[in-house]
């Protein structure tokens, strides 16, 4: 059962239910008496302070949560009765001591105050890629949409030191990918991530999917607020991390089989011999996904991953239409030329600072305070240039920075 609850919403000490609760509760055939609405209600909120447990990794909660409500997990762990087989005693006598201090109502104050909801295997809206997963999610937090299971999904990914030319390819596959009703999905991370996820974005095609490393209320990294807020607005925002959790190391490997088990394909389009878009692809291997790669110079360090997967065999990923015919959604003879997605004329129409801009963005991203010392023009005008060209699908904001959009 997933919930979004407000101490408005809580029974016992919080009074009340939830819409959502008595929607996913019909939808399971759990009646309509209050009481059963109000205890559905309840699990929400129980699940999240479960996934607060100090020292719960996903497959140590998978255990505790075996399938059971959490609302009864949770009175196990604050007796202490949790099974030897889940965890010691040491374990057991911490969870139990952090549990009577954990403020129920407080947990749902800031479920309601994020609009989010939280979901486990046994919720009709817990991602069905993920609850079938060879290693599932036992905890799901959601801002946003429910994923379409029927919809097909590509995980773009890469190094958050992506070069121009593969930030630029990033956010072409991911406006081309949404444009033609694919879910795109990825890390909400600096780099490759965030530019695939604002390609799909300026689409205005299929939702997208970020999956990060972090609460929801702790944005990572923080330049990318504005995305954030953009994909929990338009699409859908998913996290294991409980509220509050900063984005630890060991967080992001987890994050990545998320990526894997919520894709048909993944994309690699710059990475590194070693890093986390390669463990992305190795989580992709476990789960039999196809895995594609963006081909780049052998004298660029960041495609030097790309380059070898490609040496052992992964599918060249060059165009949109090479990712569509690997989905199904293409023949292959579509993939013959460089198909990209429809783009704004590159000069057509622009006013000569409009011009100028884009020139200066050449070399790579910059700040708008750079900018403007590079235009020599007053920061008004400057900041006028740059939000039309921005809505003509022309520049893009990275964080801090803005880039070209196409070439």
């Amino acid at each position: 059962m997933d919930e979004r609850l407000s101490a408005s919403r809580v029974p016992g000490p919080v009074t009340g239910e939830s819409t959502a609760a008595v929607e996913d509760s019909a939808a399971a055939g759990g009646g309509s008496d209050t009481g059963g609405y109000a205890a559905a209600a309840l699990r929400g909120v129980h699940a999240a302070a479960l996934a607060s447990l100090p020292r719960s990794s996903p497959r140590r909660l998978d255990r505790l949560l075996s399938g059971r409500d959490p609302a009864e997990v949770w009175a196990e762990v604050m007796r202490g009765g949790v099974a030897a087989s889940v965890a010691d005693g040491e374990v057991r006598a911490h969870w139990s001591a952090h549990s009577r201090g954990v403020d129920l109502a407080a947990v749902a104050e800031k479920l309601e105050s994020l609009d989010a909801w939280v979901t486990t295997p046994a919720s009709v809206q817990h991602p069905t890629a993920v609850a079938c997963d060879i290693d599932p999610a036992p905890v799901l937090f959601r801002r946003g949409r429910v994923p379409d299971p029927a919809a097909p999904a590509v995980a773009i990914v890469g190094t958050r030191r992506c070069t121009p030319t593969g930030r630029s390819v990033a956010m072409e596959l991911g406006s081309g990918l949404a444009a033609a009703g694919v879910t795109v999905v990825s890390g909400l991370a600096l780099g490759i991530d965030g530019a695939a996820h604002r390609g799909a974005l300026a689409a205005e095609g299929a939702p997208v999917v970020g999956v990060v490393g972090s609460g929801l209320d702790v944005v990572y990294p923080r330049g990318n607020r504005d995305l954030w807020d953009a994909v929990g607005a338009s699409g859908t925002l998913l996290t294991e991390a409980p509220l509050g959790a900063e984005p630890e190391g060991w967080r992001f490997p987890a994050r990545n089989r998320l990526l894997a088990a919520l894709a048909d394909v993944v994309v690699v389009v710059e990475s590194k011999r070693a890093g986390g878009s390669m463990h992305t692809v190795e989580e992709a291997v476990r789960r039999a996904v196809t895995v594609m790669a963006v081909p780049g110079s052998v004298r660029n360090p960041a495609a030097a991953g790309t380059n070898l997967l490609l040496s052992e065999g992964c599918a060249p990923a060059c165009c949109n239409d090479d990712v569509l015919v690997a989905l199904g959604l293409a023949t292959a003879g579509a993939a013959d030329g460089p198909a990209e997605p429809a783009r704004p004329a590159g000069g057509v129409g622009l006013d000569p600072l409009q011009q100028r801009l884009l020139e200066l963005l050449d070399d790579g991203p910059a700040s708008l305070d750079v900018l403007v010392l590079r235009a020599a023009a007053p920061v008004p005008e400057v900041l006028v240039a740059a939000e039309g060209l921005e809505r003509l699908g022309l520049l893009a904001r990275d964080g801090a920075r803005v880039l070209r959009a196409w070439g």
